[in-house]
């Protein structure tokens, strides 16, 4: 692969806004003179990403590594050094100069991507061609889309007998056949693959690519159209995907992230002060419901893609928000397939509602006839997900048995289960009580009793033995035993922690009449105030008395079994926060039951019980 030039690297280096490239990845937000947000390297709710546009560095507390944008690339896409910088120069419109003449060779993922692109310029040339007259106005009349939305998206098609005439464009603008191979349009095995004897699967069929969240198109979706597509091939499916590549995982990716994910990226909202993850995502079936969607206002729409929706697609969101609107078909699939996915949100930490159409219909339907004021009425009828899946298990005419409602009660354990917050978890359970017809004591003990249970069946099929200590613990003769304690010895072992907690931790979320606590809360203070580093035992002048001198030189000897720090290190600030709110709900909860439905001062308890739910949300587990 020809060298690029030094002189060039340097140039992209310093034209590139670090910034930008990473919020295409995870969004970012202001810290001071630095932006921080979740890891796009692995699976976190407390935001431990950190970038400094100053000096063009990144750093990941989560995984311990950094660099420049080009080391971000590199590890973030596996790419090699010349790929990244090719990358970068990509996303930014900058030329690259190489120290040899020639065009530079590409990389299979660099091809595939380029492929994308010149074949989603020649479905686009053929939609608007004069022989496509009867195409565009199915998509005009018959299902009622602008003709600006189509150029919005990209909308294209292939004539019949069309792959003939694309395989030659690609091969002409020198793809290689592995490539051509490679990119899923095309069925059966590549193994001695003929791209002149091989048909395009989307012949005869509108056409919609399917972005990255860079918005690199990376794999096509295509519909049949009622008087183009050939009678012999109605009997096929109504749609057909690209199969998955190298650039396409259907598990991983969303339909219009690309274009939603603006909304919680745009850098303008950020400097004004808004935030930018209090718009929910909504959630839809399909591509055209999407489109639908975003033609009428709904601009952080996004599909799945054809397939049940995965927990990577759940993370995926929840870098960018906190919250998500689930608009699936009204019918007994759509229904499930809204259930099956509560649990992969509630474990990202999304803030989960469901919305309905009016009547069962189709979003798509629905709103291609009613417009905005469908819109309006779509959102008047948005539910909480408790309240979405208690009525799916106690909504019916007929009164449960016993057993059926036990069997109910397990199915609604199941989803809570997943979600990390106590909170949260008993705001879903005091919901979920009337409907279950039981008292919120009996509905808690309950489901501790499940919980119980579960864990206990899930030792026993891991061969673990009865009474043997949690994975993770500390070791026997080392026991960690209060919350404030472990994340005390986590500070004097582990000192990058600190200014994530002297950043994220308030002091009223440390119990300041335990001993660690008092210590914790110091130096925390400390460091906040420019003293201690956090290396090593803390300044004489921190510890006040013999006996906090020699607590803290009992703790710094113990050790705690992890085989990843960091990870548990995060987990503690999200517990802490928890104990917080838990404590706080609580009292609020006791102030509540002491007062006349009547009381005017109801109304500022439930609204500080919503403040602490919003709190938790950058803190759950």
């Amino acid at each position: 692969m020809p060298l690029i030039s030094k002189k060039s690297v340097e140039e992209i280096r310093s034209r590139a806004d670090i910034v930008a490239l990473i919020g295409d990845y995870t969004n970012l937000t202001r810290a001071g003179s630095k932006w921080k947000g979740l890891s796009p390297f692995t699976t976190e709710k407390t935001p431990s990403f950190f970038v400094d546009p100053d000096r063009g560095f990144y750093y990941c507390f989560s995984t311990g590594q950094g660099g420049d944008v080009f080391k971000f690339m590199m590890t973030r896409e596996s790419l090699t050094f010349p790929e990244a910088v090719e990358r970068v120069a990509q996303r930014f419109g900058i030329p690259v100069e190489y120290e040899t003449r020639g065009n530079a060779e590409r990389s299979m993922r660099g091809e595939l991507f380029d492929l994308h692109e010149s074949a989603a310029a020649f479905f686009r040339e053929k939609f608007r061609a004069p022989e496509a007259a009867k195409v565009r106005e199915y998509w005009t009349r018959d299902r009622g889309f602008d003709a600006t939305t189509a150029d919005e998206f990209g909308i294209g098609f292939l004539p019949e007998s069309g792959s003939r005439e694309l395989v030659g464009m690609l091969l002409k603008r020198r793809f290689s056949e592995r490539a051509i191979a490679a990119s899923g349009m095309f069925g059966g095995s590549d193994r001695s693959f003929d791209p002149r004897s091989r048909r395009v699967q989307f012949e005869a069929r509108l056409i919609i690519p399917i972005r990255d969240v860079q918005g690199r198109v990376i794999a096509f979706t295509a519909r049949k159209i009622p008087g183009v597509t050939p009678e012999n091939k109605w009997e096929e499916a109504k749609y057909k995907n690209s199969s998955e590549s190298e650039i396409f995982k259907k598990g991983a990716t969303l339909f219009n992230i690309d274009k939603a994910k603006e909304v919680f990226t745009d850098r303008a909202r950020k400097d004004a002060g808004a935030d930018p993850r209090a718009t929910p995502f909504v959630l839809v079936e399909g591509q055209l419901d999407a489109i639908r969607c975003w033609e009428n206002g709904i601009r952080t729409v996004v599909a799945g893609q054809g397939t049940g929706i995965t927990a990577q697609q759940m993370q995926l969101l929840a870098r960018y928000g906190n919250e998500l609107d689930c608009l699936l078909d009204a019918d007994a699939a759509g229904q499930k397939a809204a259930e099956r996915l509560a649990p992969l949100a509630f474990e990202a930490g999304l803030d989960l509602h469901f919305l309905s159409v009016p009547g069962g219909k189709d979003p798509d339907e629905f709103l291609a006839k009613r417009g905005a004021e469908g819109v309006r009425e779509i959102f008047a009828r948005k539910r909480t997900a408790i309240d979405f899946i208690a009525e799916r298990h106690f909504g019916g005419n007929a009164p449960l048995s016993p057993v059926q409602k036990q069997e109910a009660l397990h199915a609604i354990y199941a989803i809570l289960a997943a979600a990390g917050s106590l909170v949260f978890r008993s705001e879903c359970l005091r919901a979920l009580a009337p409907r279950a017809g039981l008292q919120r004591v009996e509905l808690e003990r309950d489901f501790q009793a499940f919980l119980r249970r579960r864990d206990r069946a899930r030792l026993e099929r891991e061969g673990v033995p009865a009474g043997a200590p949690p994975r993770g613990t500390a070791a026997p003769n080392a026991p960690l035993t209060t919350l404030d304690e472990d994340v005390l010895i986590f500070v004097l072992q582990y000192d990058a922690f600190l200014p994530q907690l002297a950043n994220d931790v308030p002091p009223e979320w440390i119990e300041s009449d335990t001993l660690a606590g008092r210590i914790l809360n110091r130096l925390i203070a400390e460091f906040s105030e420019g003293g201690w580093n956090g290396v090593g035992e803390p300044p004489p002048h921190l510890l006040e008395t013999d006996e906090e001198r020699s607590y803290v030189a009992k703790i710094t000897m113990r050790t705690r079994v992890s085989e990843h720090p960091e990870e548990t290190a995060r987990e503690c600030v999200a517990r802490l926060c928890e104990r917080y709110c838990a404590r706080e709900q609580r009292k609020i909860d006791a102030e509540i039951a002491a007062l006349p439905a009547s009381d005017p001062r109801l109304a500022e308890l439930f609204r500080r019980g919503m403040e602490l739910r919003k709190t938790l949300k950058l803190y759950k587990k």
